[in-house]
């Protein structure tokens, strides 16, 4: 087995994996064609490359899905209403739908490698209308619950399927983490304002109505590319493809990055449960002055998203990603001190800064570390799920328990633990000297 050199000084027990330097941090490049020796990959025998999607399709994949992610929400107080479901059922809405993508995230991930992305793409948008049809029509718990678990595990197989033909189109330090963050930004932007929209016009249904044609169109995109043949399979000989190469590390290297991007979309509960309890509780806050403040979010965080990216080939992942636990930890103490609901908005804004940076950083590690594949996606999606059914079910309970406010308390400490870790992580790499030149 081939031995991982250590940085000197880097301890046992480190809590996020070491990082290669980037080329940004080794210097002057190396080699006669303008690569850095540490980025120069081995030619290798030719093999089969999947079949990717063209960036932009990918990015309106990104789009589109998160678009039917959350435009569900806004129309859950009169679903609930309408079909006489109980609180569990209505919570099990969600749940279910978050459950479908876990279960399905890393065997998606994985198929993507196997039969392209452009197929994944038709399996993931006809199990999203096949769902979005069947909630559409739902008369109980009985047909919507198990429809909301069958567009789950369509996104799954959407979300992957783009994500790993980003990476392989953009595979540079952040890169593909804020395309990723863009897409879902205004995705999620999108779904917001047409759920409540389509809500208060002609009803919850039209909601799924709404996601069943974005799934028809996905599904219709998918096969329109395939038949195109954009993105084709082909034999790649000598240096791989952009976003291949990268030694698959041992799982201990991965442990780090996953349990930061699971804690940082377990901090997302923030935005989809824990906000709306306190502010409610709290501030007496309307719909409609909690849905602006959830749009204004979702703005900072879309509008953040490139900058995280810079940050990131800058400075490095693990420096932004100690950024970002920071600014989380500000912004979730800070809400608990603001005197009105207006005021929210600027630890809101804070929190959402440090989310998208901490996010991107964290993907960012397990892209690097785990391959650039459909393995270390799978593993940035299984992850960040994981947070989002975890992070949930913590806040109802500690907001049951000890009382709206509680949940900020929680995740404000492990944040700020989990940053003074990740500045340690960061001190512990050091760069590699700049070699020396003739002449």
């Amino acid at each position: 087995m081939e031995q991982q050199r250590r940085p000197a000084g880097a301890g046992r027990g480190t809590a996020l994996a070491e990082e290669p330097p980037r080329a940004s941090e080794v210097g002057p490049t190396d080699t006669a064609d303008g690569t850095a020796a540490a980025d120069a990959i081995p030619a290798s025998p030719p093999r089969r490359v999947a079949a990717v999607l063209p960036l932009p399709l990918a990015a309106v994949v990104l789009v589109l899905t998160f678009w039917c992610i959350d435009i569900v929400s806004p129309a859950l107080p009169a679903l609930r209403s309408s079909l006489e479901l109980s609180a569990t059922s209505a919570g099990l809405v969600a749940a279910l739908f978050f459950g479908g993508r876990l279960l399905v995230n890393l065997p998606a991930a994985l198929l993507v490698d196997r039969l392209g992305a452009r197929r994944t793409t038709a399996v993931g948008g006809g199990l999203l209308l096949a769902g979005s049809l069947l909630a559409a029509t739902a008369t109980g718990d009985g047909t919507l619950l198990p429809a909301r678990a069958l567009q789950g595990s369509g996104v799954a197989f959407l979300v992957s399927s783009a994500l790993v033909s980003v990476l392989r189109a953009r595979p540079g330090g952040g890169a593909a983490m804020t395309t990723f963050n863009l897409g879902a930004g205004v995705g999620s932007g999108l779904g917001l304002a047409s759920g409540g929209l389509l809500t208060g016009t002609v009803g919850w249904r039209g909601v799924f109505w709404l996601s069943a044609v974005l799934g028809a169109t996905l599904l219709a995109a998918a096969i329109a590319s395939q038949a195109s043949g954009a993105g084709r399979a082909r034999l790649a000989a000598g240096a791989p493809p952009a976003g291949e190469g990268a030694p698959w590390l041992s799982p201990r290297a991965l442990v780090g990055p996953l349990l930061a991007n699971l804690l940082v979309y377990a901090n997302y509960s923030v935005f989809v449960v824990a906000l709306p309890l306190y502010a409610a509780d709290r501030f007496d806050a309307s719909a409609g002055s909690l849905s602006a403040l959830l749009l204004a979010t979702n703005a900072v965080h879309l509008g953040a998203a490139v900058p995280a990216g810079r940050a990131i080939r800058r400075y490095g992942s693990r420096r932004s990603l100690a950024v970002g636990f920071s600014l989380a930890t500000a912004g979730l103490v800070g809400m608990l001190a603001v005197p009105t609901i207006a005021w929210l908005a600027v630890p809101l804004a804070v929190y959402a800064i440090g989310e998208v940076t901490g996010n991107s950083a964290a993907g960012d590690l397990i892209l690097h570390h785990g391959g650039r594949g459909g393995k270390a996606v799978g593993l940035v999606r299984l992850s960040s799920d994981l947070g989002l059914v975890l992070g949930p079910a913590m806040v109802g309970v500690l907001a049951d328990v000890v009382g709206v406010a509680a949940p900020f308390v929680a995740l404000a400490a492990f944040s700020g633990l989990a940053a003074f870790t990740a500045v340690g992580a960061a001190r512990r790499v050091a760069p590699r000297p700049t070699p020396a030149r003739l002449g």
